[in-house]
């Protein structure tokens, strides 16, 4: 594919006039602009004939990723790249319907969720590049039905094997299959791998997460904190206390967040329990233990988007490697990232904040389940955890002390 879209995209190569064809007045359609939708008008208004907002698609770029959600977001860091190569580029991601939150429509033309529709379309539809970054077979095989001459990433095989469709693919390929690789001999990051499995360029000085949360969500987060005594202007340190259940010891332990706290507390910080539903009962155990006016629980019940928008507003965020963590980097915040039993070196954290990692010997291991005591979680110290929080909420115990802590 070329790295700049080809002439038609400038010309009228995908405009018809079928009422012309059937001998009524002339209405000529642009069926290659991306504003086009076919039932209706698109969100202009205007006929297609001298509209300013014309915008051919340029070249079709189809993206396959639907899971993990930390994983659908940072991969969002190729989009940039993208645009840079090309810059008029038409832009579909196929997601799960869970992480249709986390794809930016800013730079994302469609947002298509897996569905039989879906897969009817892509037996019609042609695309200049295709991108699969997932290794279930599922997502790798709707690689392989839809129609490009250009198809990156992962593939499936007639034996219903999962393998890379291009050579680039190899060492991010061999990094699923070769632990001592992944865990002792890689130092490169997930967004750096990422990019050059699919050939794109990729800056961390330029190529960060991207994140569209609604101004309504940042609205409802603002409100939820003014109900729990809480102002933009404090020193909010946000804990992110549960992990997701594939791995053991992604999240840190009970204890360790409470000898945190207990810190926090001696400093009057405001503290804010982050979490989901399955941190629900873990938070209120946290909030029952240390029964402190600074913590306070946000609850379990929200939306995507306004959970990012709380975590937005946050001085840091501490939290195991996880969604929390992802969420925290896409709204710039800095974070305090706990790793015990996944590999740190894979985590870009584009300069906002600091890897506590645990002295175990054993990890990383991304084992499903650990018996070894202590584990690696439990080797974390919470002092440690305490004085990283600290280098960015500078000046937050001294301003506490003179009266601007929990109210």
């Amino acid at each position: 594919m070329e790295d700049t879209p080809s002439e038609h995209a400038h010309g009228r190569e995908g405009w018809r006039d079928f009422s012309r064809e059937a001998g009524l007045d002339p209405f000529p359609v642009a069926l290659d602009c991306r504003h086009y939708i076919g039932d209706r008008p698109c969100r202009f208004g205007r006929p297609c004939e001298g509209c300013p907002e014309y915008s051919p698609q340029g070249p079709r770029i189809l993206i396959l990723k639907t899971g993990a959600l930390g994983d659908v977001l940072r991969t969002t860091i190729l989009l940039g790249g993208i645009r840079r190569r090309y810059p008029r580029s038409h832009i579909t991601w196929i997601t799960a319907a869970a992480a249709v939150p986390l794809v930016p429509p800013s730079l994302v033309d469609r947002i298509w969720t897996l569905t039989s529709q879906t897969l009817f379309r892509l037996h019609v539809e042609e695309f200049d590049l295709v991108l699969s970054l997932d290794k279930e077979p599922e997502v790798a095989a709707l690689a392989m039905v839809a129609r490009s001459g250009d198809k990156r990433g992962m593939g499936l095989d007639a034996r219903g094997a999962v393998y890379p469709l291009n050579r680039e693919m190899a060492t991010y390929f061999r990094l699923g299959l070769d632990n001592p690789l992944k865990f002792f001999g890689n130092t490169r990051t997930y967004p750096d791998l990422l990019a050059e499995a699919v050939g794109l360029p990729y800056d961390p000085a330029e190529d960060d997460y991207h994140l569209d949360v609604q101004e309504r969500d940042i609205e409802t987060a603002r409100r939820l904190l003014a109900g729990l005594g809480l102002s933009p202007s404090d020193p909010i340190v946000g804990l992110n206390t549960g992990a997701g259940g594939v791995f053991v010891n992604k999240d840190w332990t009970v204890l360790g967040y409470l000898e945190l706290i207990r810190e926090l507390e001696r400093c009057k910080t405001p503290v804010l329990l982050l979490g989901g539903d399955r941190e629900s009962s873990r938070n209120s155990e946290i909030a029952r233990r240390v029964s402190s006016p600074y913590v306070r629980e946000i609850g379990s019940a929200l939306s995507l988007g306004v959970f990012s928008a709380v975590v937005g507003q946050c001085r840091v965020v501490v939290s195991g490697d996880t969604l929390g963590m992802h969420l925290a980097l896409a709204m710039k915040r800095p974070v305090v990232a706990l790793f015990g039993s996944t590999q740190p070196h894979e985590i870009e954290l584009f300069g906002r904040g600091e890897k506590i990692v645990t002295p175990a010997t054993c990890a990383p291991c991304y084992r499903r389940s650990c018996d070894i005591h202590p584990s690696c979680m439990e080797l974390i110290d919470s002092r440690r955890v305490f004085e990283a929080v600290r280098r960015y909420t500078a000046g937050a115990c001294e301003a506490a002390s003179t009266g601007s802590g929990a109210r």
